[in-house]
């Protein structure tokens, strides 16, 4: 990571935690190693457990991710699903916030024994879907120096189309 970091181009190391991770002392535990091990570089949360945002443990979570010095992942994603998280429009860094976008495919979200891990991220938002995170886009990225939009809906150009949409419908 160093070469990327010296010149520049890391935006942040991304830590998504698998479905059983939860929010207890050892989850805690296991998410403050791993940023102490990423020490003096940017690090970014993603939780897939909904412990961590069930309502009465959602602002200990960003108090948490705050202290940690982390920025909180924004996560758009089929809901229903024990592996579901709300989408959680706040910031915990001033420096980086960061949205991804994983699709919305519910029927192969969590079909075991896939062709290819693209299968399970096979969807392609519509420009309504699109639409609706220009404004939260817009009001986290006044709030915050940078922000990263990610698409990981990487079934074949998907994610890219959906890019170039959502470039095109915020202005750029």
């Amino acid at each position: 990571m160093w070469p990327l970091a010296s010149a520049g181009k890391l935006g942040a190391v991304l830590f998504q935690f698998p479905p059983w991770l939860l929010r207890n002392k050892q989850g805690h535990e296991h998410v403050a190693h791993c940023v102490e091990r990423m020490d003096g570089y940017p690090v970014s949360v993603e939780f897939r457990n909904q412990t961590w945002w069930a309502p009465e443990h959602r602002e200990a979570t960003l108090r948490f991710e705050q202290e940690l010095g982390v920025s909180h992942v924004i996560v758009d994603g089929p809901q229903g699903f024990a592996n579901s998280v709300p989408q959680v429009w706040e910031l915990t860094n001033p420096r980086l916030a960061i949205f991804r976008l994983h699709g919305r495919n519910t029927a192969t979200w969590n079909v075991r024994g896939q062709t290819a891990a693209s299968d399970r991220f096979n969807y392609d938002y519509s420009e309504a879907e699109l639409s609706s995170f220009v404004e939260p886009i817009r009001e986290i990225a006044s709030e915050v120096d940078s922000i990263h939009v990610m698409f990981n809906n990487n079934f074949e150009d998907q994610g890219q189309r959906n890019a170039r949409t959502l470039a095109r419908l915020m202005g750029g």
